[in-house]
């Protein structure tokens, strides 16, 4: 049997449109009409996969095959650059831990809550999540009667399996110190597994950014980090995405984008906050305020 890569398939005009489109309404991403070898390139080892013969085939496949939801799921990690590692974007971190836990930590120490929830939206393979995870334990702030839980949510199913695991290797290292490194994980054959004092503040959910079914049953987050995500997505569904983080948040709540990411042509729901090298939002306190 033939497979794609042995006639070299071409995509089309009309079928990176229709594919275009179609990736689109189900992850928000969007493809401009520069992008046409790009898409070929990373969906060509799916046709080869499914025995397909075309690009169009491919779409059907998508749109009505027997396995349609599945192969959505397989579809997701090769549409965008997975690449993460522990401690991205360092001054955006420092900001996170000086700033946002302890203005959380002394807002709730005001009251009875002794709740801290916090979500990786789009947090592939789980580096970001565990890195929260650091910082929450580093800090020292929330021990003795606080309930901590960081929710990590992606689309890509393979993804969170690597993420539920917990063992690393030396490219997610690259923005540890060895200090960190020694203190959170544990020597797992060739790998790092994350200890089980951070494990037992994590749980992972498979769900789309875009649908509001995702964030049922999740509650209320006093920060939400959705960082070098939203690069891949068109304003109509960057705006979609923000108006869920809205209402996922408490008021005062905090987000954290990229920082090539910003709200400004997207909407005023949200106060931004400057620091050094820095850029977060805040959910108003009030509504209208």
């Amino acid at each position: 049997m033939f497979h794609p890569s042995d006639h070299d398939a071409e995509l089309s005009e009309e079928e990176f449109r229709l594919l275009r489109d179609f990736i689109h309404e189900k992850f928000g991403l969007y493809f401009d009409d520069g992008q046409r070898g790009t898409l070929r390139a990373r969906l060509t080892a799916r046709l080869s996969a499914l025995d397909l013969m075309s690009f169009e085939d491919y779409y059907h496949y998508l749109r009505f095959g027997p396995q349609r939801t599945e192969e959505l799921s397989r579809m997701a990690s090769h549409l965008t650059n997975n690449e993460t590692y522990f401690f991205r974007e360092q001054p955006q971190l420092q900001v996170f831990s000086e700033h946002v836990l302890r203005g959380i930590k002394e807002k709730k120490a005001r009251g009875s809550d002794r709740v801290l929830r916090l979500l990786s939206a789009g947090c592939s393979t789980g580096e970001e999540v565990h890195t929260l995870a650091m910082l929450v334990y580093d800090s020292g702030q929330f021990f003795w009667n606080w309930d901590v839980e960081i929710v990590g949510v992606d689309v890509d199913e393979a993804a969170l399996e690597k993420a539920r695991k917990g063992v690393y290797y030396h490219n997610s290292f690259r923005g540890l110190s060895p200090a960190l490194k020694e203190r959170h994980f544990a020597r797992e054959g060739n790998g790092e597994k994350v200890k089980d004092a951070l494990r037992r503040m994590i749980r992972f959910r498979t769900g789309n950014l875009l649908e509001a079914s995702t964030y049922e049953g999740l509650g209320a987050f006093d920060a939400i980090l959705c960082r070098n995500v939203l690069i891949y997505f068109s304003d109509v569904m960057i705006r979609r995405v923000v108006e869920h983080f809205h209402r996922a948040l408490v008021p005062g709540g905090f987000l954290l984008l990229g920082h090539a990411e910003s709200l400004s042509r997207i909407t005023d729901a949200f106060t931004p906050i400057r620091f050094p090298g820095a850029m977060i939002y805040q959910k108003p306190e009030r509504e209208g305020a």
